[in-house]
């Protein structure tokens, strides 16, 4: 079943309800979908209240496959390829893990593929009830979805409980690179409102009414994944898809890989700590959905509590059945529901605190053989929480774990106090003539992977449109696979044109893919882009600039630029020799300020959405994700306030953001 039906799904455009972008671990509300950033109208919609108590039974999900670069620990940059909600602009929600998907029991729920990546890819929704054609196992029970096709999942979500879904092609690889997430079916209940979309899983921004009914108090979705960095990296070093799809799929033997890096909802140690702390108040019950995405077998340990299996892989455990420990086996694809009660009874729990957990096989809590790192989280009692820092308060100190070169091993682990010598002399004496040690395993050196900004870097200033057009013109850009060329995915045409000074176009933008595509000039002010899923087309109007430049024009879709979506629109002579003309390099040092609406903040990414002015000499005016640095800089900012905030060019982050005065 491809979108054969779609036309009749998209006629149910009832308003997003229930879903929350970004949720802190305050444990924020849930907001409405439309008005998130970076979410598209058609990423989730209700249709019809089929047994008529109170919520919606049909659910419409269309998800995207989008290829991220994440920040794992400091200094630690890996690529991931996640489904995400279907997106629009440039303030895409995508991070590893793929979201926790939640619907209720008996719900119709229709999950849209739309393939905007490079691979061919299905989903497998494990342990769910489901028609065998709706398996997405590749070739199997269906034709895997290529680059710009769509397929529709279709199902009635029978047995609640914690499931799993995730991509089955080539899932050696695909799972491992970040394409699977949580999928809840809860019990059914009357007006039972809750999140269906949670980014990057971890607290649930609500209770469903079965949740409440069982006497939680807080719930987190937890998965757990590991990866062997190697893998990751291919992606940010070979372009050519041709290239990549053979040393991903034919070229790298996963049977002898071994993983090194141990993650926790996208995140390894310290970062754990800020954006998965098992958040909890005394004499309560919190929930925890466990699930092991990775290829390691967890033993998850968790400090001063034993708390309760109450189901596995989706079933609920019949009250005898259940039992308490302090290390949990969860093979690789399981699932357990645990119960985590807070009461100081000498049995389950012993205080209030500050409590470790982690997997209980300690390399996993290394950052490639430097500890503290991996999965290592917190239990951490509320009084124990500090609201300025975003970090439990903690007896010790944690700044030198946030530092990158703690965990390249250049500093040593212990203050150098205790030899007493100093940092400058530590390695002076010991280090003389030869070292008569035994050979062992050593830390390969390695050269980190920067963390980039790509939208940053191709959305600067480059001209201004002309104030008094002395022409017209309409031009016709068609985009999709079926425009690529040798070693390409997706592609334009035509690819380059030619337009006069000050002249008035009319572009019709034909996409004739399934899928999200923009045509866009990046670099003129104001910027002209048009974005929308296909296949179909849509018309833009702007102003060419007063002056002999070629501008660049591409597909902000993540990495459809990169697959073939670029052209160049020459203006008058163009630019000397015909080259494309772009933003030039920032000076040292060189700072942009700027002035706009915070849309959203997202504490755990430290990452903002603001709707911005023009930013002179830097950027035309836009609705832009930026990265924040240092992140606590985003705390306690109210979305919807007017902002004052510096970025630094060569960091390609904002460095200074407050509530403006103006």
């Amino acid at each position: 079943m491809g979108l054969a039906r779609y036309g009749w799904i998209a006629s149910l455009a009832a308003p997003a309800m229930l879903a929350l972008a970004g949720a802190s671990t305050a444990l924020a509300g849930a907001a409405p979908l439309a008005a998130t950033p970076g979410y598209a109208p058609e990423a989730l919609r209700f249709g019809r209240d089929l047994d008529g108590d109170g919520d919606p039974d049909e659910i419409f999900i269309e998800l995207e496959v989008i290829e991220i670069e994440q920040e794992i620990y400091p200094g630690e940059v890996m690529t991931f390829w996640v489904f995400a909600p279907a997106g629009q602009g440039m303030a895409s929600v995508a991070r590893a893990p793929s979201p926790t998907i939640r619907v209720e029991q008996g719900d119709i729920v229709r999950v849209t593929l739309r393939n905007t990546h490079y691979f061919p890819h299905t989903i497998h929704f494990h342990g769910t009830i489901h028609p065998n054609a709706m398996d997405g196992v590749p070739d199997l029970t269906q034709a895997p979805v290529a680059p710009g096709d769509a397929f529709v999942y279709e199902f009635v979500a029978a047995n609640p409980g914690t499931h799993f879904y995730h991509c089955h092609v080539q899932p050696d690889v695909h799972v491992e690179m970040g394409l699977a997430g949580m999928f809840v079916i809860e019990p059914n209940r009357p007006d039972n409102h809750f999140a269906h979309i949670v980014p990057g899983a971890g607290p649930m921004p609500d209770l469903s009414r079965a949740t409440q009914e069982a006497g939680y108090d807080r719930e987190y979705s937890l998965v757990y994944m590991d990866a062997e960095s190697p893998l990751h990296r291919l992606v940010q070093t070979v372009p050519d898809p041709r290239e990549l799809e053979w040393r991903m799929h034919r070229d790298y033997d996963s049977s002898r890989a071994r993983a090194d890096t141990f993650m926790l909802n996208g995140r390894s140690f310290p970062y754990t700590l800020r954006d998965t702390p098992i958040r909890v108040a005394p004499d309560r019950k919190t929930r925890l959905r466990v699930l092991n995405a990775g290829e390691r077998t967890l033993s998850l340990h968790t400090h001063g509590h034993h708390p309760i299996v109450t189901a596995r892989d989706g079933v609920d455990l019949a009250p005898e059945q259940r039992y308490s420990r302090d290390v949990f086996t969860i093979g690789p694809a399981q699932r357990v529901d645990l119960e985590l009660r807070t009461t100081a009874d000498d049995r389950y729990a012993s205080g209030p605190g500050v409590w470790a957990m982690h997997d209980h096989t300690e390399l996993t809590v290394t950052n490639r053989g430097i500890s503290p790192g991996g999965d290592l989280t917190a239990i951490v009692y509320d009084d124990y929480w500090d609201q300025s820092t975003g970090l439990p308060k903690v007896a010790g100190n944690l700044e030198r774990f946030f530092d990158p070169a703690y965990y390249r091993g250049e500093v040593p682990v212990f203050g150098p106090g205790i030899f007493h010598t100093t940092a400058e002399d530590y390695g002076y004496g010991w280090a003389e003539g030869p070292m008569a040690v035994p050979d062992y395993p050593k830390r390969e050196a390695r050269t980190a992977m920067p963390r980039t900004d790509r939208l940053l870097d191709s959305h600067r200033l480059v001209a201004n449109s002309c104030a008094t057009p002395r022409g017209k013109r309409r031009i016709v850009i068609a985009g999709g696979v079926d425009h690529a060329r040798e070693g390409e995915v997706f592609g334009f045409a035509p690819r380059e044109f030619r337009v006069g000074r000050c002249e008035q176009i009319e572009l019709v933008f034909e996409n004739e893919d399934d899928v999200r595509h923009a045509f866009m000039i990046p670099g003129l002010n104001p910027m002209a882009v048009a974005e929308f899923t296909g296949p179909g087309s849509r018309s833009i109007s702007f102003v060419t600039p007063d002056e002999d430049v070629t501008l660049e024009f591409h597909c902000h879709v993540e990495t459809h630029e990169r697959m073939g979506m670029a052209g160049r629109m020459i203006v008058g002579a163009g630019s000397p020799a015909g080259a494309m003309s772009g933003p030039a390099e920032a000076e040292p040092g060189k700072r942009y300020v700027g002035f706009g609406v915070l849309l959203s903040v997202d504490e755990r990414l430290g990452r903002v959405v603001i709707d911005h002015e023009e930013i002179e000499g830097f950027m035309a005016a836009m609705t832009m994700s930026y990265a924040v640095e240092p992140p606590e800089l985003v705390r306690a900012l109210p979305p919807g306030a007017r902002v004052r905030f510096v970025i630094d060019a060569n960091r390609r982050a904002i460095v200074e953001i407050a509530v403006s005065g103006e």
